[in-house]
């Protein structure tokens, strides 16, 4: 099995202090293979203009798979919930 590659958009090192260490945790423990692109980069400058204008995102570091993009690594992992059902119980009338 291949791990999954995530690409991690940077200024500063993202695997630095506390941060860091709670970061590479997560990356081992979930078998991740991430990838880290500086900002400055043509690559990176190029993801920054996505995250920025396509999902909103305006700090780093960010992470992405790709598809997703988010500034808590641990929200490329978590499945949406379903929406519940709105009830109408004749209030608004």
């Amino acid at each position: 099995m291949k791990n999954k590659e995530i690409i991690c958009v940077y200024q500063d090192c993202p695997l630095c202090g506390d941060r860091g260490k709670k970061l590479k945790k997560l990356i081992f423990d979930k078998k991740l293979n991430v990838r880290k692109v500086s900002f400055a980069s043509p690559e990176g400058k190029e993801l920054c203009h996505k995250a920025v204008f396509e999902h909103k995102i305006g700090t780093m570091p960010f992470f992405t798979d790709g598809k997703k993009f988010v500034v808590n690594i641990e929200d490329l992992f978590k499945r949406p919930r379903a929406r519940k059902k709105e009830v109408n119980n004749g209030l608004d009338k």
